[in-house]
């Protein structure tokens, strides 16, 4: 009976887990995926690893193995967050392109979070998102999964202080990053608003305001069509290196005993 008790534990325990990383995944946490298949899915995956899920003895039963189920879903959350956050770079440069271009105002509803985004923020985030499931991030999404069990034990204790600040640390990172993925962009425009300037002193007579609008949209698109090829390097760098931060992250989730 009481090997039986583990087992219901381990199930419990690994579906909780995984549900917290479907509720913070990009695609999987969208409205797309209903949340009867989340969890049917997040039961399958625990069924799976319920072999590999050592659960502490005092774990298996009543209030501790409900506030373990929580540490267990905080955790999920976590990786989740981290894969979403590497999602999103693409998103920031895109909305910073936007600001550059003048389609700030051209906001358009989202059907992915569910939100408002702009124009080339939606599409430098579908961009991010096919790079994603084409480099089988959905895969290393389940690895880390399967990996966080010989980083995090299941049930805990988990260290969220430094775990903490190291998240807040690469999101200050990944912001820089998304900057430097546009700085062509952004250099650009700033070269165009210049020579305007300048065509505005020589001639006072022509409406700068009115060509120079629809002139920083057509270099911008210009010069997205002969760059955005060029991303696929960076991006695989940048979801090989997700994989890396998450499993660091879990690491310094893991409490040291005694400490």
């Amino acid at each position: 009976m009481e090997q039986l008790y583990a087992q219901l534990a381990a199930l419990l325990l690994g579906a909780s887990r995984a549900m917290g990383i479907f509720t913070a995944a990009p695609i999987l946490s969208t409205r797309f995926v209903p949340f009867q298949v989340r969890v049917a899915l997040s039961f399958l995956l625990g069924f799976f690893l319920s072999p590999v899920i050592e659960v502490a003895p005092g774990r298996t039963e009543g209030v501790n193995l409900l506030l373990a189920a929580l540490v267990e879903l905080v955790v999920g959350l976590v990786i989740g967050f981290l894969c979403l956050l590497f999602v999103s770079v693409m998103q920031i440069a895109g909305a910073v392109v936007d600001l550059e271009m003048g389609f700030m105002l051209a906001g358009l509803f989202d059907p992915i979070t569910g939100q408002g985004a702009t124009v080339l923020g939606n599409l430098f985030q579908t961009t991010a998102l096919l790079f994603f499931l084409a480099l089988d991030g959905h895969h290393w999404l389940i690895r880390t999964f399967a990996q966080s069990y010989a980083l995090v034990p299941a049930g805990g204790p988990v260290e969220l202080t430094v775990s903490g600040l190291y998240i807040a640390r690469l999101f200050g990172e990944l912001l820089a990053l998304a900057i430097q993925l546009i700085l062509p962009f952004v250099a650009v425009m700033l070269l165009t608003m210049v020579a305007f300037a300048v065509l505005n002193r020589a001639v006072a007579q022509l409406n700068i305001f009115a060509i120079g609008l629809g002139t920083k949209t057509f270099v911008g698109l210009l010069l997205l069509v002969l760059l955005l090829p060029f991303y696929s390097r960076p991006l695989t760098a940048l979801f090989e290196a997700g994989f890396r931060e998450a499993l660091r992250v879990l690491e310094l989730m893991r409490a040291v005993p005694g400490g």
